[in-house]
């Protein structure tokens, strides 16, 4: 059995729930209906640019045959969310490192990287025999500890020691460089729990928000690892001119071009100066050959810029390895923030709005201590599915701009009914001594294509 064999059926293995496990997510499904669950701070994901919450090697990287089975059946394990990093593993387009640091009881290993010209796969586990489960925040810097221009998250939460995780980190304007700082704060999850601890006569399964304490409970691990990149995996990608304008719900939308990568390909929009609205997310797949790629579903999906909250690079699955000789784009829908609701005000006192985005409604402002929390009522797009309705960023009348780190979301909340279709958004507003506020929508409409926009890129 060759390495495409062996790859192909792990694949399929790993794709069939062991019986134990086959009825594992219903049954999560419906707990998730009985609670709600707390959003840690995004501290993981961090860039000067919009994130929105995943080169070319033209010589053959050295492969990594001789790690045997148990490397391929555990790497392609960890990437079953991506088809574009499965497609890298099954090439053998990956570099094994083997870094390892202990501190505080913990012991952390980065173990392989799948980097290619504009973004770094970091495969890492944290084991150890005195925390149960750990909790972990990554930073990632330049080699000399500056700031680096990229996006970064986990693809992973709430993973079991010894488990084989992820993160990928994702340049927008710059390249990769030759090496990059990671850091990882790491804390008891247990320590979390309880600094979240509810207060003496609250009710529910979980605590509020405004009760919660701001400040994270103490790390009990810190590491820091230089990771070196191996220039065959950082060669230069492909690029297609695009250049083709169409009109999407009345609004002109530019694609620029496509880049294509090993990890990822991506579609460069531009917008037009007379449109009404900005785009914040693009509903699109890619035909290659007559074979379907699906936009990024998991990680990092789209980014943006700070000047404007329009999304303007979007991901999906990569092309790469298949050598397409005809090329389609088609889009199937697109969301929308109407450039006049930027901000909408909200009347503390009275618990009202201005305006709210579709499908969306206040639900209720309670004053909690010296600030509020707000609950908002909105319909899922996909079953069991929530978005986030409101940026973090909050202002007062006079423009000074705040931010909440945390939020909720589940299909209860307290006074409220579980509604098929629908969640609860539940955000802090922290120590705002004011009865009006502006809030910022995530988005105010969203559009569904009559028919597919089919564009010919070759």
């Amino acid at each position: 059995m060759n390495r495409q064999q062996e790859y192909e059926s792990l694949r399929q293995e790993l794709s069939a729930p062991a019986p134990a496990e086959e009825h594992t997510l219903m049954r999560a499904l419906a707990r998730n209906r009985r609670r709600k669950r707390i959003l840690r701070p995004a501290a993981g994901l961090a860039s000067a640019f919009a994130c929105f919450v995943l080169l070319v090697n033209f010589c053959t990287p050295v492969a990594y045959a001789c790690a045997g089975i148990p490397f391929l059946r555990e790497l392609a394990q960890a990437v079953t969310f991506s088809r574009s990093l499965e497609d890298a593993v099954r090439h053998e387009y990956a570099q094994p490192v083997n870094l390892v640091q202990t501190d505080g009881g913990v012991t952390a290993k980065v173990e392989y990287l799948i980097v290619d010209q504009k973004q770094v796969n970091i495969f890492f586990r944290l084991e150890s025999e005195q925390y149960e489960n750990l909790d972990i925040t990554p930073t990632v810097r330049q080699a000399d500890g500056s700031f680096a221009p990229a996006c970064y998250g986990l693809n992973h939460y709430e993973v079991p020691n010894g488990t084989l995780q992820s993160m990928t980190v994702d340049f927008t304007e710059e390249d990769v460089p030759e090496t990059l700082r990671l850091e990882f704060e790491v804390r008891s999850r247990e320590s979390w729990v309880a600094t979240e601890e509810a207060p003496a006569g609250a009710t529910g399964e979980a605590p509020l928000l405004s009760d919660v304490q701001e400040a994270l409970p103490g790390a009990v691990a810190k590491f820091d690892f230089l990771l070196q990149f191996d220039p065959a995996f950082t060669a230069m990608g492909e690029k297609l001119a695009v250049g083709q304008t169409v009109t999407l719900d009345g609004q002109k939308i530019t694609l620029t071009e496509l880049e294509i990568y090993p990890t990822h390909l991506r579609i460069n929009v531009e917008d037009d100066a007379g449109n009404t609205a900005w785009l914040k997310r693009l509903d699109f797949y890619i035909v290659a050959d007559g074979k379907k790629f699906d936009k990024i579903a998991n990680g990092i999906t789209a980014t943006g810029s700070t000047e404007s909250p329009m999304m303007t690079s979007y991901r999906a699955d990569s092309i790469y390895f298949y050598q397409a000789d005809r090329l389609s784009i088609v889009i199937t829908g697109a969301e929308w923030l109407a450039k006049d609701m930027e901000t909408v005000r909200v009347d503390l006192s009275a618990g009202t709005a201005d305006r709210m985005p579709e499908g969306a409604e206040l639900w209720k402002v309670d004053k909690k201590g010296e600030g509020y929390m707000v609950t908002v009522r909105a319909a899922m797009r996909k079953p069991n599915a929530f978005h986030q309705v409101f940026g973090s960023s909050y202002y007062d009348a006079s423009g000074k701009r705040y931010e909440f780190n945390r939020w909720s979301s589940g299909t209860s909340v307290e006074g409220g009914s579980e509604q098929e279709g629908y969640f609860y958004e539940t955000f802090p507003l922290l120590r705002y001594p004011y009865s009006e506020v502006w809030l910022s929508p995530s988005y105010s409409s969203a559009w569904v294509a009559p028919q597919p926009i089919t564009v010919v890129v070759k």
